[in-house]
Formats: C-alpha cells, structure tokens, sequence
C-alpha cells in the first residue's frame, strides 16, 4: 500500500499541467484505495489536530450543501464542494499509509517542468497568446504553475539532507523556476501578487537564525526575479501590466466594461451590492443569476457580466451566493490548516519543516489566488487545495512521528 500511495502521489502532481485533467488520475486512485481502510482498519493513533483539519473539510462541504438545498440550487453545484468531501477518507489513507518523500517532492518539480514545456510550446510554436499547457484556463494555469514552483522550492531543505542532494536540489530547483516562468508566459497577474507574498514567506524563512544580512540578500534576490521577467523577450509582464493600468483608468473614467478588469470590477461591485439583501445566508446560484438578470433589464448593470456564473472573487462569491455563513467556511477552509501548518513551521523537528512550509505556502497561495479570481468554482482549483493540503499534512505527521 506504501507504493500504491507514493505512486498515486507522484501522478497527482506530475500529470497535473501537462496531461487534461491530469491531476484526477492520482486523486482518483488514492480515493479508490481509501476503501482499503474499511476491512484493513489500521491503526491511526490520531490527535486533536487531525480532527480539526477533517472537521473543516467536513465544515464546508456541509455548509455549502446545506446552502444549495435551502435555495434549491440545480444539484451539480455540489460536484465542487463534494471534493473536501472526498480528500477525507484520503488523508486518513495517507496517515495510514504515507508516501514516499521523494514521490511527492519528484512529482511537483517533474508537473511544474513539463507544464511550462508545454506552456512554452504553445506559446512559441502555437503563437498562443495566453499558453494554458493541459489546462482549459490561463488562468488557472498559471495559478497551479506557480504554486507548483512555490511548494517545490520548499522541498529544498529535504534535498538538503538527501544522499544526492546535488541533484535533488537542481531538480527542485528548476521546478520552482519553470513553475514560475510559467505562471510569467501565461499572464495570470494573480499568481504575480502570490509570488511577491511568497517570496517575503521565504525569505523570512530561510533567514531565521542567520541575520538581517542574509534576509536582505533573499529580498535582493527576490526583486532580481521581478526584474527579470519584467525584461525577459516574449514573458508579456509589461504589456500585461501596462494593460491592467489602462483597463483601471477607462473604469474609473467612464466606467468602461468591455475590459478584463473593467469585467472584474462590475463583477465584484454587483456581487457586493446582491450580497447585502441576503447577509446571511446569500441568494444561492440560482438567485444570484436571476438577480443579475433582473439588475441587467433594469439598466443597473451592464449585461456583459450578465451571464458570468461567478463573482472573479471567491470571497465575494461565497458572500453573495452563501452569505456570511459561506464566508465563515471558506475562511476556515484557509486559515485552520494555514494556522496548524504555521504551529508545526515554529515547533516541529527539521525533517517535518519543508512539509510545514509547503502547507503554509499553499493556503497563501489560494488566499491570494481568491482576490482575483473565483478557484473553488473549477474541477481543478477546489482540489489543487483540497488534495495537496491532505498529502502535506499527512506527510507532516509522519515525520513528526519518526523524528
């Protein structure tokens, strides 16, 4: 079972950019073998922590189930939230049964290379504007492209103790750049803010104990990143950035939402404006299209946005869809595993800390990834989170345990 779930680990991440709908595979199959628990019954030994992090994900589905059935929403709206659902019989399978280091750390390096490989061919030799490697959203490429780099470059203290720590470190490494480069290539600017909020992460990280000096050369080498993919040939950050300034400026002028981020806006202002009829418990799916329908007949919104099935915010989406019951979830779905991944960052022994890490890392990256865009909406956002968090902290645990 140690080598099914170090397999299906490995795949969830390595064929997650570069293969459609690559990530379910692994996913898939760790779901299927989770029904091995049910005659095996192994032994957990499981804590208070484990319960909370379960009890959140059960806490969301159930809210958000809960909420779909009081408006009477069509019942596919439940095929999103059902994921946290199912990351629950897998993290006890992975507490179970944890993978292979090397399978998790390998996979994330080996999707972030090949999902930039494909990036850059479509972008290249397709002459794409915005490459989206196996994915069916920029977007959303370029999210998962970065988080990829980000969660590989905290493997880098593992490598360190590696017996060839030369080239594990090289690999996760490339990893993280790739992963970069690709989130650079796609022109997703949300994953950019994630990366400047990471990076600060890092360098904080890596300096503890070594000096303001050594923090200093982090932050210096950070801005070098910056610098260089603004000026990289073909990379689209200042075309992209000069864009998002000229769409902001015919916003605030004549309110022009023919635009990415005029759209965005006139998005997010509806969304905040619905959302206060209903503070609680929102208008539901269904509501919030008819809604915005009658708001668009009645001239009060432009019909552009009409037809949008989300709010481009995932904040502003649980609020007015869920109310602030929906809020409180999603926050929870955040900042409890990022609150028990940052306990175990400040007390857990070294071996336990690039997992830790990574688990803080990720729910910062989603955090910020929900500004700009609705990621919990998409088959590929809700278990890019869901997933990777259960695999991290199961990971963690048994560290923790052979520390």
């Amino acid at each position: 079972m140690l080598g099914l779930t170090s397999v299906c680990v490995f795949l969830f991440s390595a064929l997650a950019l570069a293969v459609t709908s690559g990530y379910s595979l692994g996913a898939l199959v760790l779901l299927l073998a989770s029904t091995y628990l049910l005659w095996k019954r192994p032994r957990l030994n499981l804590q208070r922590r484990d319960y909370l992090l379960l009890g959140t994900l059960l806490l969301y589905f159930c809210v958000f189930t809960a909420n779909m059935l009081y408006h009477a929403d069509p019942a596919r709206e439940l095929d999103m939230p059902l994921r946290t659902l199912l990351a629950m019989p897998v993290l006890l399978l992975l507490i179970a049964y944890p993978p292979r280091p090397a399978a998790w750390w390998s996979g994330l390096a080996i999707g972030a290379i090949s999902g930039a490989a494909l990036a850059l061919w479509q972008l290249l030799a397709l002459d794409m504007d915005r490459p989206q490697a196996a994915t069916s959203n920029a977007i959303h490429y370029g999210n998962v492209s970065m988080l990829f780099g980000m969660l590989a470059l905290c493997g880098l203290g593992w490598a360190r103790e590696q017996k060839h720590r030369l080239a594990w470190s090289l690999l996760l490494l490339a990893g993280g750049l790739t992963g970069i480069l690709g989130s650079i290539i796609s022109g997703s600017r949300g994953g950019w803010l994630a990366l400047a909020v990471c990076g600060c992460l890092f360098a904080y990280y890596y300096s503890k104990g070594r000096g303001v000096r050594y923090l200093l050369a982090l932050l210096a080498a950070l801005l070098a990143v910056f610098v260089l993919a603004y000026t990289l040939p073909n990379s689209g950050v200042p075309q992209r950035v000069a864009v998002a300034v000229t769409d902001i400026k015919q916003y605030q002028s004549n309110d022009n939402v023919t635009t990415s981020i005029g759209q965005r806006i006139e998005m997010w202002r509806t969304a905040w404006s619905l959302s206060s009829r209903h503070i609680w418990l929102g208008l539901g799916r269904s509501g919030y299209m008819a809604a915005k329908q009658q708001l668009a007949e009645e001239g009060k919104m432009d019909k552009m946005i009409k037809d949008h099935t989300n709010a481009h915010n995932d904040y502003l989406d649980a609020l007015v869809k869920r109310g602030i019951t929906g809020v409180m979830a999603l926050l929870a779905l955040f900042l409890v595993p990022l609150t028990l991944f940052a306990r175990s960052v400040r007390h857990s022994a070294a071996p336990a800390q690039p997992y830790a890490l990574a688990g803080v890392i990720l729910c910062t990256c989603y955090m910020i990834f929900g500004l700009t865009t609705s990621s919990l909406t998409l088959n590929i956002g809700i278990i890019m989170l869901a997933f990777p968090m259960v695999i991290l902290w199961a990971m963690l645990r048994h560290q923790e345990r052979t520390s």
